[in-house]
């Protein structure tokens, strides 16, 4: 049998429809399916909606709602998201499902039978919204009421809630030992290290047991063989809301097959979450019921960072900071008269790969039309129809025979295992720029090469030897990305005349297409979307009119334009205004990374007359030690401006494909003084 990989995301309330945070956590756990089922593996995919938290039955009771009602209504919204979103997960579990409720109930019964629960009287702070009870250290008084004394981005600010109740105890103490213990043994099980080390401080702080129930009237009733069960329902959190990883997949069920089930996948490769919710609940709470089962614990728990939205934290009495995934792919697919389905690879490609994951990212909306425009439009789009308009217009759409080599299949292999590797350890980020290297490389090349001069200097053996490149190039691009961005993977392979892909087989570069393959005629992947200089952040809060929150009709593709014709666009300057830039040497004396600032590095530049201070956004690309001592050109007449705190006293050259990273900074391998004038 193929070896398995099971992987969660977070259950999330459904007090609201999801947002930009919630649909973060899902395109990285669909790319990391996607990616294990590429690589043979059997994959069970888990996500769903929790459902009995006391928040969710104020807001629906607020409403005049029926509680149900209100949660069938919003746990089929988010499966819509999900669903426009491409994520393909396996099990959707709503902890409202009778598989989910009687096994909680089951738990708790041989928790209690166990010796694990106890009863006493609770007296403490809890927050509705957050579900959570607070120590009194972790509270503040204000003009007589309390609140969080330092909340996080995604807990509330509003006043706390005092309970004193009859309630049953969790002995969480009893596993302090026994967590900092396995966390010794198995350090790979937290991640990233600064979520691994909060962990372990707030173990070692003292754990104290935890009141697992309520009297409340909405959620899953404490089982009547455990005493003082009357009035009383199991608190959301535990063992409710975490016990979903493990009844989803068949703990205690009473079916066989869904038993087996259990046994195959259990533990959990891969459980993925906000940082809110890490210490406390994942990493803590988690592991310790789990240990009172004894059942194995998961393998690896990761914790992403928070999103801002333009620079603000995303809040409700903030419109603009809510970013709906669908309808901003709706906006998306609009402006650039794409299909729908290529908008929503446009969105998931942002977020994977504008910020590393497990930090925390800002997002923008014109950010990710510039991504789309000069990594996907100018990129990707433009490398495939080029060469398959090359193909179409040079060899009738058949693949030349051709002997020989260019580089770019070497560059195939060797960049291969730096994005299977990046990959596997959630380094989003690191696989797609590794991906677009290869595709500036393979751009770099149609420019160095010029097949339309050689072809009318009947040169076609060197077109055909380019060509059977940049088609290999396509096919691995095609592979390589069909974790982040399936939808047009498939679609350039439908265009390279491929079947499905798979990991080994699409990716190996040994087997070029045979002499003869047929492609399909050009259409561009990402049509360009037209002057993004006169798109305002105020386009995207506009109300879509498209009726019933349906997607996007597809629109029909547009057909590929002539060759000398898919360039970028250029904007022609005067020469006047061409020569009031003032381009000097510079060495780089110093070189380091900007504080909370994932893109800047700060330069301290030798110009001949002065040391310069220079703020450049080249920190994904280039480590700081590799630039000091090189002789680089800088514009020194720049007025200065301030970033991140720091003045920016003029600017560095480096090339780029277009709007893309910088690939190469423009220096200078002689031995050339700073200050020199560059004409």
């Amino acid at each position: 049998m193929p070896e398995t990989f099971f992987i969660t995301t977070p259950i999330y309330y459904i007090n609201a429809t999801p947002h930009i945070g919630h649909a973060y956590t899902q395109i990285a756990a669909d790319a990391r399916a996607r990616f294990e089922r590429m690589r043979g593996k059997d994959v069970y995919f888990l996500t769903g909606t929790d459902e009995n938290a006391v928040k969710i039955a104020r807001v629906a009771e607020a409403q005049s709602r029926d509680i149900q009602e209100f949660c069938n209504e919003l746990a089929s919204a988010f499966r819509d998201v999900w669903d426009g979103l491409n994520i393909s997960y396996d099990d959707y579990i709503r902890t409202t499902q009778p598989r989910h409720r009687v096994v909680v109930q089951r738990v708790f019964e041989k928790l209690w039978q166990d010796k694990h629960i106890r009863l006493d009287k609770y007296s403490g702070w809890y927050s509705v919204p957050d579900e959570t009870f607070f120590r009194d250290e972790e509270t503040i008084e204000r003009d007589g009421e309390h609140f969080i004394a330092k909340p996080t981005q995604d807990q509330t600010k509003a006043p706390l809630e005092w309970v004193e109740e009859t309630s049953h105890f969790f002995d969480l103490s009893k596993f302090q030992d026994f967590l900092l213990e396995y966390y010794d043994a198995h350090p790979e099980t937290l991640r990233p290290e600064a979520r691994r080390n909060e962990t372990l401080s707030y173990i070692r702080q003292g754990l104290r047991d935890t009141s697992i129930s309520r009297e409340l009237d909405w959620g899953i009733p404490v089982p009547q063989s455990v005493p003082e069960h009357e009035n009383h329902v199991i608190y959301v959190w535990f063992p409710d809301a975490l016990l979903n990883y493990a009844s989803a997949p068949g703990y205690l069920s009473d079916d066989p097959e869904r038993r087996a089930h259990f046994e195959r996948f259990w533990p959990p490769d891969l459980q993925l979450m906000s940082k809110d919710i890490f210490t406390r609940f994942h990493s803590t709470l988690w592991p310790a019921l789990l240990k009172a089962l004894d059942l194995e614990p998961p393998r690896e728990l990761f914790a992403h960072g928070f999103w801002t939205v333009e620079g603000r934290k995303m809040s409700k009495r903030d419109p603009a900071t809510i970013v709906e995934p669908i309808e901003f792919a709706k906006q998306i697919a609009e402006l650039a008269n794409c299909e729908f389905e290529t908008a929503v690879d446009a969105l998931r490609y942002y977020c994977l790969r504008e910020v590393t994951f497990g930090a925390d990212g800002d997002f923008s909306r014109l950010g990710c039309v510039a991504r789309y425009n000069s990594d996907l439009a100018n990129g990707l789009g433009n490398l495939v129809n080029r060469a398959l308009s090359m193909l179409q217009q040079y060899f009738d759409g058949e693949v030349p025979a051709a002997q020989g080599e260019l580089g770019l299949i070497s560059a195939l292999r060797e960049t291969l295992p730096r994005v299977e590797t990046a990959y596997a350890t959630l380094d989003f980020s690191g696989a797609l720029s590794a991906i677009w290297e290869i595709v500036g490389q393979a751009n770099k090349l149609i420019e160095d090469e010029k097949p339309w001069v050689k072809m009318k200097a009947g040169e076609k053996e060197s077109v055909a030897l380019l060509l059977r490149e940049l088609l290999a190039t396509c096919q691995w691009c095609a592979a390589a990305l069909f974790p982040a961005l399936p939808h047009s993977s498939r679609r350039l392979a439908q265009l390279l005349n491929l079947g499905e892909l798979s990991w080994d087989e699409a990716t190996d570069t040994k087997e070029l297409f045979s002499p003869g393959h047929r492609c399909v005629p050009p259409a561009p992947l990402f049509p360009r979307i037209p002057k993004p200089e006169t798109i305002t952040e105020e386009h995207f809060l506009k109300i879509m009119e498209t009726p019933n929150n349906e997607p996007t009709p597809s629109v029909p593709p547009i057909e590929a334009a002539p060759i000398e014709e898919i360039k970028p666009e250029r904007t022609m300057i005067e020469y006047d205004d061409f020569a009031k830039i003032e381009f000097r040497t510079g060495k780089v004396l110093e070189a380091e990374r900007v504080p909370k600032a994932d893109k800047l590095l700060r330069l301290q530049v030798d110009i001949g007359s002065e040391t310069r201070q220079i703020l450049a956004g080249v920190a994904e690309q280039f480590e700081p030690e590799n630039l000091v001592g090189k002789t680089i050109v800088v514009v020194a007449n720049l007025k200065p401006r301030k970033l991140r705190g720091f003045e920016s006293q003029g600017m560095l050259l480096a090339a780029s494909q277009d709007d893309g990273p910088p690939l190469a900074l423009v220096s200078f391998d002689g031995d050339v003084p700073p200050g020199c004038v560059v004409r």
